[in-house]
């Protein structure tokens, strides 16, 4: 597959974006789940690929352009993807992902962009509990009023906004998010979910919604 076409990677980083909307904005806290987490994670990386047309998604299938691609991380999960010819299913790829611990390496992309910092809050009679938080905690709710805010207008989303409220919803995220929204939101994101994704992206945010709930994962909110 080539990538004839292809663009720049998005400022946003759809990873990136993802795990601070899951960040408590008072606390620094990560209010997923560690499984949702990382399978939400594991969808945005490929879902950044998706993004810049270096991946595809096709009947469940990835394919991958020959195209190198700037960002670390996300050459790394396209080499992977590309070489490995055992794994060739998108879900089976999410899950590939997070035995790799793929929530380690969007943490450590952000470590060293300045996006996070590395902290610990100490807990009575528990190990003090390690935080990858934003200099400013604003920023955590950031992508989630924004989304939130288009949806009320309503007006159409960004396919990089789209598809990272897609794996909010997979993974129960998007009912904090839109809880201070009217009813409405919900049907609208519903909408432009079926009619404005992208064939690909779709299936990302519908693999995803398979791993969770093939993991019986629930959401901490």
């Amino acid at each position: 597959m080539t990538a004839p076409h292809y663009r720049k990677a998005i400022p946003g980083l759809l990873a990136d974006e993802f795990f601070l909307a899951g960040l408590d904005d008072m606390t620094g806290e990560q209010r997923l789940e560690p499984q949702a987490l990382a399978a939400g994670l594991a969808a945005a990386v490929l879902g950044e690929l998706v993004l810049t047309r270096h991946m595809v998604v096709e009947a469940g299938a990835l394919r991958v352009a020959d195209v190198a691609v700037a960002d670390g991380l996300q050459e790394k999960v396209r080499l992977w993807v590309r070489k490995d010819r055992s794994v060739v299913l998108a879900r089976d790829w999410i899950m590939v992902l997070v035995g790799r611990d793929i929530a380690t390496l969007v943490r450590h992309r952000m470590l060293a962009a300045g996006k996070v910092v590395r902290t610990s809050r100490k807990r009575l009679l528990r190990k003090p509990l390690e935080l990858y938080v934003p200099p400013s905690l604003s920023t955590a709710a950031a992508a989630g009023v924004r989304i939130a805010g288009n949806l009320s207008v309503p007006r159409p989303l960004s396919t990089p906004d789209l598809l990272l409220a897609g794996l909010l919803r997979a993974t129960g995220r998007d009912r904090e998010i839109l809880s201070h929204c009217e009813p409405g939101v919900h049907e609208e994101l519903d909408r432009q979910l079926r009619e404005n994704l992208c064939p690909s992206a779709a299936q990302l945010v519908d693999h995803t919604t398979e791993v969770l709930v093939t993991a019986a994962v629930t959401p901490l909110f």
